[in-house]
């Protein structure tokens, strides 16, 4: 397997961003195709990492008698691609999500438990806490909620995600949706009355999966925001 230096993905990966984005010429198909070869193996490089993410992620489950679906993939060459065009200062070396391997679990406590069981197993790894980003407690403004941890497995980036099934199955539905409706919704791109309701739905979710109990006015309020949506999604 062809191995790639941090410094020649990140030279390969600004060719293409600065040619998309009218920066430079157009690169000669030779060129293009060079450079998408550089990408493609610095993204083949976290194959391994991510396997053994995998695994680490099954042995923490095992050892804390939970049961989780466990799940692993790498992102596509275009996706990576498309990253890079919309953060123009982002050098691929820095994109943290190349492999990522995600946990459903059943409840927020079982999310809590592996968090901290598998951020202990990384310090000891790493000799470093991973950077934890909690988007329970803060929600992106999409409505998405989940924890992200950032670590590192044979010196390469991989982000692990827990969610819970509620969690879940909302993001499935707002890819679902987005592949559709031709809108890249989980970006908070598409018609603003689709935003609202998704993020709407996804407080629902998240009440429920907190034991409240949703009084009618956030029936009301849920079912209207959802007719609006359905108006502009017929639209486009």
């Amino acid at each position: 397997m062809r191995s790639v230096s941090n410094n020649q993905a990140n030279k390969a990966a600004q060719l293409i961003r600065s040619s998309l984005l009218g920066e430079l010429r157009l690169l000669l198909p030779n060129e293009h195709e060079e450079a998408l070869s550089v990408v493609r193996a610095y993204r083949d490089d976290h194959k391994l990492a991510l396997v053994t993410a995998n695994n680490g992620l099954r042995s923490c489950l095992r050892t804390l008698g939970l049961e989780g679906e466990v799940t692993q993939r790498l992102k596509r060459v275009p996706t990576i691609v498309d990253k890079l065009r919309r953060q123009p200062t982002m050098k691929l070396s820095q994109m943290h999500d190349i492999g990522g391997c995600r946990v459903v679990l059943v409840s927020a406590d079982e999310v809590e438990k592996v968090k901290a069981r598998f951020a202990r197993n990384s310090r000891s790894r790493n000799g470093k806490d991973d950077k934890i980003i909690d988007y329970v407690m803060s929600p992106r403004s999409s409505g998405y909620r989940a924890v992200h941890l950032r670590t590192f497995y044979r010196n390469r980036k991989v982000e692990v995600q827990l969610r819970t099934s509620g969690q879940h199955a909302w993001a499935v539905f707002v890819e679902n949706l987005g592949e559709v409706s031709k809108h890249d919704l989980k970006s908070g791109e598409g018609p603003q009355s689709v935003l609202n309701w998704l993020r709407k739905l996804a407080d629902g979710i998240a009440h429920e999966e907190a034991g409240m109990v949703l009084d009618e006015t956030f029936g009301h309020e849920l079912a209207r925001l959802a007719k609006l949506a359905q108006k502009d999604l017929r639209r486009t």
